[in-house]
């Protein structure tokens, strides 16, 4: 629900989701809100793993059970 300029969330479950969501926002603005073409990408049997290009803020990954 958007509350003005904030938005008031509620969270459950094993992984503060919306915390991830949230910090991925911020480190994007950060370096400038690039363009998706700064997006890259890498692909293994155990994660996928993605950046941006110059800006270590920026790395998240995702790991495959």
């Amino acid at each position: 629900m958007a509350d003005g300029q904030e938005w008031r969330v509620r969270q459950g479950g094993p992984i503060a989701l919306w915390d991830r969501v949230e910090g991925a926002l911020i480190a994007w603005e950060a370096a400038g809100s690039p363009d998706i073409t700064a997006v890259r990408l890498r692909v293994t049997q155990a994660t996928h793993r993605y950046w941006i290009e110059g800006e270590p803020r920026t790395i998240w990954e995702h790991h495959l059970d």
